[in-house]
């Protein structure tokens, strides 16, 4: 008789295991039975002695998660603690630690133990407890999303079909907004009537011219050409000095006679300087 080969399914080929987690370092405890309906406690077990130490590996095949305990060194499996539903017992935490949580282990053929598992670090317990939770909110999404779907479907098998497709003598008229292209600029808004507006400047925008002097004011000054001042040391009591025209300077011909008497070129020097009259 020929042996018969059985063909896979589709729903075989769907079993794809995806690795969720890892802990390189875990640890299992024997502990004892429940005492009260709270809960495990870690207190009551001997945390330093601990029945085996490996590797934990989390394993999601499609909907169920499968909790792995290897050894490290061989490779082997150790034990294993389906978790079908996120409401199962079977991945229990301690009521008085964080680190610690009882397993439901189960051999595959009908037989199951309750067994202890802690971590080291803290963190580790964290990182475990959110890939538990973050697998069954995905799970919980992929339901509700398959239910709007088969909404979906229903509503549109039973509703007609609209009629999309154009009519005749429709069209369809769409507008492209090309890069560079020309665009017109907005209209400024005007002010209202109502805004406060500023007069436009005087004489088609210069300034004024300065006003006349007022009458009795002070006379213009002379001439800068018709004053020389006398650099004359003043007292130490520190007196104005005030300095009058100096005497004209003799011309060119009354230089030369000058040059030849001595003593009118004196006379001609005191004149000079007697002319500057200094008033204190």
């Amino acid at each position: 008789m020929a042996a018969v080969t059985k063909e896979p399914s589709f729903d075989d080929a769907l079993d794809v295991e995806s690795t969720l987690w890892t802990c390189k370092e875990c640890y299992v405890y024997q502990i004892p039975p429940l005492k009260n309906e709270s809960g495990h406690r870690a207190n009551d077990w001997d945390v330093n002695k601990w029945l085996w130490s490996g590797k934990l590996v989390v394993v999601a095949v499609r909907d169920t998660i499968e909790i792995r305990l290897i050894d490290e060194g061989t490779g082997n499996l150790f034990a294993m603690c389906p978790m079908p539903a996120a409401t199962s017992k079977n991945v229990d935490p301690v009521i008085d630690s964080s680190r610690y949580f009882v397993l439901r282990i189960d051999d595959g053929k009908g037989r199951h133990a309750f067994i202890g598992l802690g971590f080291r670090d803290r963190s580790d317990s964290y990182d475990f407890n959110a890939t538990l939770q973050d697998h069954w909110k995905s799970v919980q999404r992929q339901v509700e999303a398959d239910e709007m779907r088969k909404e979906m479907e229903a509503r549109a098998a039973t509703e007609p079909l609209k009629d999309l497709s154009l009519k005749e003598g429709e069209k369809i008229s769409i507008k492209v907004n090309v890069p560079g292209g020309h665009k017109e600029r907005p209209a400024r808004p005007k002010p209202s009537g109502g805004g406060l507006t500023l007069p436009p400047p005087p004489g088609g925008g210069l300034l004024a011219p300065p006003p006349p002097p007022a009458a009795g004011g002070l006379p213009p000054p002379p001439p800068a050409a018709s004053f020389a001042f006398s650099s004359l040391s003043c007292s130490r009591s520190n007196a104005i000095c005030c300095a009058r025209p100096l005497a004209p300077l003799p011309s060119s011909s009354s230089l030369a006679t000058l040059a030849s008497s001595p003593t009118s070129l004196a006379s001609a020097r005191w004149h000079r300087l007697s002319s500057a009259r200094t008033v204190w």
